[in-house]
């Protein structure tokens, strides 16, 4: 990374870019739904994928709560 101070290595140019985000702060990829903004077009996809799609395929067997992330789930 050309960043000062920064000295990370990427094995592609395509993670470099992904990764010179971090420091310039731009989130280029916003969501049409709720305007929220994020720095990659992955973060953007399951941003969409669990809150815009209204599915939630983790359901607690105590109490029957769904969840549209696995990560949510768990920490219920």
């Amino acid at each position: 990374c050309p960043y000062p101070g920064c000295g990370r290595g990427f094995p592609r140019f395509y993670n470099l870019k992904s990764h010179l985000l971090c420091h310039t702060g731009a989130r280029p990829h916003v969501c049409p739904h709720c305007r929220a903004a994020f720095a990659r077009k992955h973060d953007l996809q399951r941003h969409s994928r669990t809150l815009h799609s209204g599915r939630r395929p983790f359901t607690c067997m105590r109490c029957s709560q769904g969840f549209n992330r696995l990560d949510a789930y768990q920490r219920h």
